[in-house]
């Protein structure tokens, strides 16, 4: 006997009305369902009793967009293995299976959680298994009463055509099959290839090589290194740290030194080639002498002695000062020095300010033109950096000097590492993917253009095994080691969406531009980037104070792209509304000021009544709020075009 289940579900903003069908042998063996990509799975997670019916995914061309299904056992199952199958759209248009990725997820034990945590802010108490690596096998075996995640990632090519696209992933095993509906929405906009957000991550190479087993400097060794700088790129990381004792220091007879680019060139063009390619991060040339806050001391330079074959320890002024000059004359050469930047040594405070800064200015007098980089544990330090990348917790204390450095021509960037912890967003094992979700939305909530985290690969001795009992579970690594180069993880791919959520946002801030500009002298008073600014602030609204909820999420991710889809859209419509959307509001009586500027010759509704229009297409209005009444909707007609609609929805307090 067959059974059948039917749903009916809409994709909220859009209007899409879709039909999704389940079909399994009765009594089933195993169980599949769709999961929001923002919430984990444990291994006795249970089916729930309203599990959607159909795999829903909504992207842009040329984005990635991340999926994810759940197959719990009632019988202990052998060889279970998955198939997407293609998707066809409205009008014929395909899109092929290739296009689709799927891995099993497996499990990271923990022993403990992250520290000066509540447990609210904790997705479970310690210990537990947590979902994280997407692992290699494509069949595996699964035990009566367990459950086991799938996360499905899709690429739609930049050509693929919008519409609404059905499919089915059928779920294998030894004791029969189950099938899922697949519904992709594409939208009608292209995430860009370029990347407006810096990003690095640290790259630990040679504890890389070494897992993998591979002799330092081989052929296999660069082939690896390759493999690893294209998923950094698939993932849009843009920035790579670069170790500048790559470079091979001799010492003549005569004293003079000579160095030798070739390792350092070969790992530079490595990276460029894969697609990492904005910035060329080197590495630290000092460190604090006796750890953190004390004297920064700078490196010395291990050189081969030509006339003897020894190795030799020069002095920072007999080594690094003309390693620096020349290694600036070499990436001018290669036309390597614009992206390129420098770090003096990391975390300085207060405590060590003064000597960090001896140190940063004896690498701007031997470097003059290599822009420095730290991340920073303190305020005062603008004056000899180019790139201030403070913790995301002293961000928020000390915002107002961090944005008055920026402003004095500063890059301004933030990191996250073993803190902060509590209610601040990070990455760590026990967190929610809402929190990493989130990450890149905060650039943009606050005008950072810049993120910087240590721990991409330093994995230690066992990757998958426990984490450091001295660090907060998940700190050190996002990838993980496959047989034959780098394994996702969940983290790592909620990472890449967060990544794409910010070019949304770029995309939004670059049509309301365009928008401006037809629109001339009436919308010429409105800052582009204003509605960008409010979609972040709904969903970050502090530092600390965030949605926790996926369904929000999604929904307001929904709301921006449909936004980016009509921007320029007859009629064009721009409005701000004073307060901003989302801004909390004193209880009343409550009045919200409405700007507009629209094509000349339409007509202007707001909350169904209709508002006097400028002969330049500008118009203004108060609208008075009170609970329960929280909506603004202005509506514009023009020539028996349809009707733009945007809606302003402000949170009461």
């Amino acid at each position: 006997m067959k059974r059948t289940l039917w749903s009916r579900w809409w994709l909220d903003g859009l209007g899409v009305g879709c039909v999704g069908l389940v079909v399994w042998a009765a009594p089933s063996p195993f169980t599949v369902w769709p999961v929001d990509p923002l919430e984990k799975v444990f291994r006795d997670s249970k089916t729930p009793a309203t599990a959607a019916q159909v795999l829903s995914i909504a992207c842009a061309r040329n984005e990635y967009e991340s999926a994810q299904l759940a197959v719990t056992a009632a019988e202990d199952l052998r060889e279970m293995t998955l198939e997407v199958s293609g998707l066809e759209g409205e009008g014929g248009a395909r899109l092929p299976a290739e296009c689709f990725g799927w891995h099993f997820v497996g499990f990271i034990p923990l022993t403990k959680n992250t520290p000066d945590t509540v447990a609210a802010e904790l997705i479970r108490q310690a210990p537990f298994d947590a979902p994280d690596p997407l692992l290699e096998e494509q069949r595996v075996s699964l035990e009566a009463g367990q459950t086991l995640p799938v996360w499905i990632t899709v690429h739609v090519p930049q050509d693929t055509p919008p519409a609404l696209y059905r499919g089915r992933v059928t779920v294998k095993a030894s004791r029969g099959n189950a099938e899922l509906p697949i519904e992709l929405r594409v939208f009608s906009f292209t995430v860009p290839d370029e990347r407006h957000l810096l990003v690095t991550q640290w790259f630990n190479f040679p504890d890389v090589g070494r897992t993998h087993g591979v002799k330092p400097g081989s052929e296999e060794y660069w082939a690896l290194l390759e493999r690893y700088a294209r998923n950094m790129a698939e993932h849009r990381q843009n920035v790579f740290n670069a170790p500048w004792d790559q470079i091979k220091v001799t010492r003549q007879a005569d004293h003079r030194l000579s160095f030798d680019y070739s390792n350092f060139d070969r790992y530079v063009e490595t990276f460029l080639r894969a697609g990492v390619k904005n910035r060329i991060e080197i590495l630290h040339v000092g460190n604090a002498e006796r750890g953190w806050g004390t004297p920064i001391v700078l490196s010395t330079v291990n050189a081969t002695d030509a006339p003897t074959g020894k190795t030799v320890v020069l002095s920072p002024e007999e080594g690094l000062a003309p390693l620096l000059a020349d290694l600036q004359k070499h990436l001018a050469a290669r036309g390597w020095l614009e992206p390129a930047m420098i770090h003096v040594a990391d975390e300085p405070a207060l405590n060590n300010r003064d000597s960090w800064r001896h140190a940063s200015q004896f690498v701007h007098r031997a470097a003059p033109g290599l822009r420095r980089i730290d991340a920073i544990e303190g305020t005062g330090f603008e004056t000899d950096l180019e790139v201030l990348v403070p913790k995301l917790s002293h961000l928020r204390n000390w915002f107002d000097d961090f944005k008055r450095a920026q402003g004095s021509g500063r890059e301004l960037w933030y990191y996250i590492c073993c803190h902060p912890t509590g209610f601040y967003p990070n990455r760590f094992l026990d967190f929610s993917l809402t929190k990493v979700r989130l990450l890149h939305w905060l650039n943009w909530r606050f005008g950072v253009s810049g993120y910087l985290h240590w721990g991409l690969t330093y994995w230690g001795k066992e990757p998958f095994g426990t984490p450091s009992p001295d660090l907060p579970p998940g700190d050190t690594h996002v990838l993980y080691p496959g047989k034959t180069g780098p394994l996702s993880s969940i983290r790592w791919e909620t990472e890449r969406d967060s990544l794409e959520d910010y070019e949304y946002l770029w995309l939004l801030t670059e049509r309301m531009k365009e928008a401006q500009k037809r629109l001339g002298p009436a919308a010429a008073r409105f800052e582009p980037a204003r509605r960008a600014d409010e979609f972040a602030c709904n969903l970050v609204r502090d530092f600390d104070d965030f949605t926790h909820d996926p369904a929000e999420f999604h929904r307001k991710r929904l709301e921006l792209a449909q936004e980016i889809t009509t921007a320029l859209e007859p009629p064009l419509l721009m409005v701000e509304t004073k307060p901003m959307d989302g801004a909390q509001l004193v209880p009343g009586p409550i009045s919200v000021e409405v700007f507009g500027a629209v094509e000349k010759g339409a007509t202007v509704k707001v909350n169904n009544r209709a508002v006097d229009v400028a002969d330049d297409g500008s118009f203004a209005c108060t609208e008075s709020l009170g609970r329960g009444n929280t909506a603004i909707t202005v509506e514009a007609s023009h020539d028996g075009k349809k009707v733009a609609i945007r809606r302003f929805k402000l949170r009461e307090e």
